[in-house]
């Protein structure tokens, strides 16, 4: 029989639990945000209770307006959930399915796209070019281009892949999707978002961004450029759409969270399809994988000044939102660390590291190609006195030496040490979230 005497201790066990989460994670938080590397809020939920919720650093540097718990951030790709669940009602209201070819709703289509179907642009399984990933994208995301004009950049780019052969990110993938659900819902894609998804789940502060409206509480975004804040480059939030033109607060993303477990957006039959994987671990909108025996549900965004993450382990009821306005605000290290915090494990404190100046020719001997799988490589230039690493399909990262052979990216929680036999570099070690990646010199 249980007593109220036991009831009270296990309410006292489970609120000192939560304090000794709430200590830990905000130290962790606090560590990173003092050494520049983190600005915006967070919180975490556990047994579908939030446990923390704190914000740090400013949401405008330069009036100094520090960030609260209500400061509404861009969530990047953490839009394309939203998308995805979109499809879904639309599919469960008879309005459209699945396998339906992608074409049949858009307003015209090259013909190497006829066979691609609204799941592969969903598994991002498509072969549709990535297409801000091109070079043209520099300067559409200065402009109030259209749907048309983002989409003209792959036209006539050949397709990545055979549709549904292989897996490749797509940005592109989203945005059509966004056009699949307007033709398919007769409404704006935001419009159809929140009647069907927002307003259900009490996310009154969710919505798309839009660069002429004055909404309170909005973050400026940044990149924290070592500790030092400095405007990001502007991009016309009306780009991005289904893909990643969202903005929120970690209470609202909460909110989402609830709304899923409580299965109130789907039928049950329907909302196991979001998380089937196709592809690289990928669902709809969301990567889902297993983790110690427990099933992992997460997706990051990035997008100019912003970066964002959310993590979810449904059988646990735990969820860890993070979101920054530092476009290099290591929202994945911060993440990585809350959900140690959340389990009792050991979260390491980030690192100080400093800064050294090696001699031009020590430079020289690490420029090459390093080759960690035949598909992925990592290239090493020197620029100047600055040596530059570009991985395969990404965008170029300085790196800087903390020792000989031992260097550090400041964007990023990380350490690339160069290993030598016989005095030459022959390879390098990549350490990054906890892992150990090696590469050969070509």
């Amino acid at each position: 029989m249980v007593t109220r005497q036991t009831i009270l201790i296990l309410v006292l066990a489970a609120l000192a639990a939560g304090q000794d989460i709430a200590a830990k994670a905000d130290e962790l938080v606090s560590a990173y945000a003092k050494q520049g590397k983190f600005s915006g809020a967070v919180l975490i939920a556990k047994d579908g209770k939030i446990v923390f919720e704190k914000a740090y650093g400013m949401a405008n540097y330069e009036w100094n307006v520090p960030n609260s718990v209500d400061t509404k951030f861009r969530l990047g790709s953490i839009t394309k959930q939203f998308a995805a669940m979109a499809v879904l009602q639309l599919e469960e209201a008879g309005k459209l399915k699945g396998g339906d070819k992608a074409c049949d709703y858009l307003p015209a289509c090259p013909e190497i796209w006829t066979s691609i179907t609204i799941h592969q642009l969903l598994t991002h399984s498509s072969g549709i070019p990535n297409f801000t990933s091109f070079p043209e994208y520099k300067a559409i995301q200065l402009r109030p281009s259209r749907y048309d004009e983002q989409v003209k950049i792959v036209w006539e780019k050949p397709m990545d892949f055979d549709p549904g052969t292989k897996f490749q990110y797509s940005n592109t993938g989203y945005l059509i999707l966004g056009k699949i659900i307007e033709k398919a819902s007769g409404k704006n894609w935001e419009d159809c978002a929140r009647e069907a998804i927002f307003a259900p789940a009490g996310m009154m502060d969710t919505r798309a961004d839009d660069n002429a409206v004055v909404m309170p509480k909005r973050a400026n975004g940044y990149l924290s450029n070592g500790g030092t804040p400095q405007n990001a480059q502007f991009v016309d939030m009306r780009i991005p759409g289904a893909a990643g033109a969202l903005i929120s607060t970690v209470g609202d993303l909460y909110k989402w969270d609830r709304a899923l477990a409580s299965g109130k957006l789907l039928k049950p039959e329907t909302a196991a399809r979001m998380w089937t994987v196709e592809k690289n671990n990928y669902a709809y909108g969301w990567s889902v994988f297993t983790r110690e025996g427990k099933t992992v549900q997460a997706h990051g965004g990035g997008i100019n000044g912003f970066s964002t993450f959310i993590e979810r382990v449904p059988g646990d009821g735990v969820a860890v939102i993070v979101l920054s306005n530092f476009e290099d605000g290591q929202v994945g290290a911060v993440k990585d660390g809350l959900m140690k915090v959340v389990y009792g494990l050991p979260a390491e404190l980030p690192t100080v590291r400093t800064e050294i100046q090696l001699d031009s020719a020590l430079l020289d001997e690490y420029v090459g190609t390093y080759e960690m799988s035949p598909t992925f490589s990592l290239v090493v230039t020197r620029v100047g006195d600055q040596i530059i690493t570009q991985a395969t399909g990404q965008g170029k990262l300085p790196i800087f030496a903390e020792a000989k052979d031992l260097f550090f990216p400041k964007a990023i929680p990380a350490t690339i040490t160069f290993t030598r036999d016989e005095g030459k570099v022959t390879g390098l070690i990549l350490k990054q979230g906890g892992r150990e990646m090696k590469a050969k010199r070509r």
